[in-house]
């Protein structure tokens, strides 16, 4: 048993990976929600808007175990690709013209609308509000081999390099936190192109467009993840969470992302990465197509749904991944008894013991919730995290 005290970026490595740990770390993550989305609530965040002053009111008053997300390339568009947003009869258009043509969306403007005079590609604000989705047709997906490139890194590696540094040293470093980075959307970020329905729709009539997208998708994701190992990232995360079995059959999910997500994971591995899947919603009928996956942790299973067996699934996975769990944000961080937010915290510890976790919120504690629950969660943390 490791009883050395570790720093938090050793601490939280070495849940990931399944190794022994001096106590198990608690990283939660916190979600201000846009200010269109806390119409009526009280904001309850107790730091200021910076992420130096969130990650100093974690370490220094309640004692986590904070990583540091940090950016990588995105993508790119090609030469020539421009684009105009106008409005008519309160729906805003957005077009991109590519050399393969134009390509456009569409959406109803309303008091929720949060994105002002504009169109971006990918948002969950955005399936509610389309009249026209990005995505619909073969000649869509042309244009977006125009728009959604690989970085040509080697030109911005510098450029790339110093803002990653800059949080590095900044905040990494200082605190000796371990660093993440967001690399991957798949069918999450189609179905905010597509809208829900509509890709749904789409994997049964016409799975080669969806196929399409993926392929261009991947091979952004796969410069993002060679990017992320040349600048040292510790921690990569693939947002799956829109690519579960509340959308797809484990089957549709393997026709579609199974092969893809190995070719992934194997060159983040290849690259010294750890790689994370944040998964919320729907993972039940998934479990074994979630084991044969070489992720080294699953991300955010909320608890509070109906069906979901913390034993089950830390059973089906055979000791080949770790967790990054806890409290719900559907039933669990917004309940009016912080009582509710300790019993999580026993339910995570009793059944995955102190190894191969990191108490966390799934996906995130969001600024209207209690900030009462949040302090219940860190003292039962503190009662049962070993060490």
């Amino acid at each position: 048993m490791r009883s050395q005290e570790m720093t938090s970026r050793e601490r939280v490595l070495a849940a990931l990976k399944r190794e022994p740990v001096d106590y198990a770390p608690c990283s939660p993550g916190f979600n201000p929600l846009h200010e269109k989305s806390r119409i009526g609530r009280t904001y309850q965040f107790p730091w200021g808007p910076s992420a130096r002053e969130q990650i100093e009111y974690l370490i220094n008053e309640l004692g986590l175990d904070p990583v540091v997300n940090v950016g990588l390339g995105g993508s790119q568009m090609s030469p020539g690709v421009s684009s105009k947003v106008w409005m008519e009869d309160n729906v805003i258009h957005k077009v991109y013209s590519t050399p393969a043509g134009d390509v456009e969306a569409a959406v109803e403007y309303d008091d929720r609308w949060p994105h002002g005079y504009d169109i971006p590609f990918y948002s969950d604000f955005l399936p509610a509000h389309y009249t026209k989705p990005w995505i619909e047709t073969e000649q869509d997906l042309d244009c977006f081999r125009h728009i959604l490139q690989p970085v040509d890194y080697a030109p911005r590696r510098e450029a790339i390099r110093f803002s990653f540094n800059e949080a590095k040293r900044l905040l990494a470093d200082k605190w000796n936190l371990a660093t993440r980075a967001g690399c991957g959307t798949g069918l999450t970020g189609a179905l905010q192109l597509f809208g829900p329905t509509q890709l749904c729709m789409m994997t049964l009539d016409n799975p080669d467009l969806v196929h399409g997208y993926l392929d261009i998708e991947h091979q952004v994701s796969l410069r993002n993840l060679e990017i992320a190992a040349d600048l040292g990232v510790d921690i990569v995360t693939r947002n799956g969470f829109y690519e579960t079995s509340d959308f797809y059959s484990p089957a549709m999910l393997e026709e579609f992302l199974y092969d893809r997500l190995q070719a992934e994971i194997a060159l983040a591995h290849q690259g010294g990465l750890l790689v994370t899947y944040l998964v919320h919603t729907g993972v039940m009928p998934m479990l074994d197509y979630l084991r044969r996956l070489d992720f080294d942790c699953l991300d955010s299973i909320g608890l509070g749904f109906h069906g979901v067996d913390l034993e089950k699934i830390r059973d089906s996975q055979e000791d080949t991944k770790s967790f990054w769990i806890g409290p719900d944000n559907t039933h669990h961080t917004n309940a009016d008894d912080p009582e509710v937010m300790r019993e999580v915290v026993r339910q995570v510890f009793r059944a995955l013991g102190t190894t191969g976790v990191v108490l966390g919120s799934c996906p995130s504690i969001h600024g209207p919730n209690p900030w009462e629950n949040t302090l219940a969660m860190v003292d039962e943390w503190k009662k049962l995290r070993g060490g």
